[in-house]
């Protein structure tokens, strides 16, 4: 940022008491204080983006509302506020005069000028005699504002005000201190050059080039800006404005706790991302030591097998780890192979053992079916046809003719039928 070398010097108070010392008044009789504010200010406007503009708010009033104008301008006694701001009276004694009021009042004062200017034309009841300017910027300009700054900012708005519209025309000029900015009331009577009273002269169709020639005159000299040329834009008053303020202040208060409740799970939910973050770096971290830790026992094991002995302390030590958890897996393997081997030598017994049943019991069939073919022949027919193979597997031919084979099937067949009708007679009787 290029600053000038009188605004370094404002930095500090050193600087500043040089600058009193040394730098020159400028061309309008502005003192040592008010350049050093009015160079804070410009220094203010390149490091903010705060923009204050100057402010001119025009009022015409007929012969019927100056009398109450007045009253509320000078603070006099039973004076009713007009607007809606409010006054602090603890601070209605810092308002000061610009220009005095008329000893005689306004109306009085007004009639009398219009005299003095020869005012030919009958003046109309309902004719504007009075216009009244509020002259002002905003908050941000006044705020740390030296009071003979102040002073002087409110001399060029008379002053621009005399140029335009006639020094003998001015009826009061008051700065007002006591309600939220200070700001100027300068009222005047609307006598025109050709000596008529006219309002339509000065205001019909020439109130932006009014806002331009004040902005001129005064703004610009000031570091203020000027409105937006042509802006459909029109002035409020206070109390529509209090309105929308305070609409909008709430509605932004409501705006600000939903962001801040928006911050605060953003916050939590960035805080849970960070915290599993960190603990998938941990993990990977973790992994790619005990990877690199498992190569190294790998190989400092397989350098232990070919005999590769190592010499260092810490290749020794991996060799000796290496070659103990080797050692614990094969006994590990070992015990498993024994269990499994122990397990296969009881099936192997146990199958041997039945294995010599069954010998025991094929010649004990082989011997039935010898000496006792009649039992064996009935024993085969007897039995199910799940056990008819098994007997077959071990026995020859029955040694017995066929016909007597037949009569012994025949026999056994009609043992069952009988045996099954007393079954079934019995559970008759039973349901009985």
């Amino acid at each position: 940022m290029k600053r000038n070398r009188c605004s370094l010097l404002h930095q500090t108070l050193f600087g500043r008491r040089l600058c009193e010392a040394f730098c020159p008044p400028n061309k309008v009789g502005m003192t040592v204080s008010t350049h050093l504010f009015r160079t804070q200010q410009n220094l203010n406007l390149q490091e903010e983006t705060i923009i204050s503009y100057i402010v001119l708010n025009m009022k015409k009033y007929p012969q019927g509302d100056i009398a109450k104008i007045a009253l509320e301008n000078e603070r006099q006694e039973g004076y009713v506020r007009i607007g809606k701001e409010t006054i602090d009276a603890s601070r209605t004694k810092n308002n000061y005069h610009m220009i005095p009021p008329p000893d005689i009042g306004y109306a009085k004062f007004i009639d009398q000028r219009i005299r003095q200017a020869g005012v030919k034309r009958k003046v109309k009841d309902d004719a504007i005699k009075m216009v009244s300017f509020v002259m002002t910027s905003d908050k941000d300009f006044f705020d740390g504002m030296p009071q003979e700054a102040e002073r002087a900012f409110f001399t060029d708005c008379v002053n621009f005000v005399k140029k335009r519209y006639g020094e003998d025309n001015i009826i009061s000029a008051v700065v007002h201190k006591d309600e939220t900015t200070p700001h100027l009331h300068i009222n005047f009577v609307p006598i025109t050059p050709d000596n008529r009273l006219s309002a339509k002269y000065y205001f019909d169709g020439k109130l932006a080039e009014l806002q331009t020639a004040v902005y001129a005159e005064v703004g610009k000299k000031w570091g203020l800006s000027r409105g937006k040329v042509g802006s459909a834009a029109k002035h409020v008053d206070p109390k529509t404005y209090n309105k929308v303020v305070k609409q909008a202040t709430a509605d932004a208060r409501a705006e600000n706790e939903n962001l801040k409740e928006a911050n605060a799970d953003m916050i939590k939910r960035l805080d849970k991302t960070l915290q599993e973050v960190n603990d998938a770096t941990t993990e990977r971290d973790k992994l790619i030591a005990e990877r690199d830790k498992e190569a190294n026992y790998n190989q400092a094991l397989k350098d232990a097998k070919d005999g590769k002995i190592a010499r260092g302390k810490k290749e020794l030590k991996e060799q000796v780890i290496a070659l103990t958890a080797e050692n614990k897996r094969l006994e590990k393997e070992n015990s498993i192979l024994a269990k499994d081997n122990g397990d296969l030598f009881k099936e192997y017994q146990k199958e041997k053992a039945n294995g010599q049943k069954a010998e025991v019991a094929k010649k004990a069939m082989f011997a039935v079916r010898e000496h006792e073919p009649e039992a064996y022949a009935r024993t085969f027919f007897k039995a199910t046809s799940i056990l008819q193979p098994f007997i077959e597997l071990f026995s020859a031919p029955i040694p017995l003719p066929r016909n007597r084979l037949r009569e012994i099937e025949r026999e056994i067949e009609e043992e069952k039928r009988q045996e099954q009708t007393f079954t079934s007679t019995r559970s008759w009787s039973k349901a009985d």
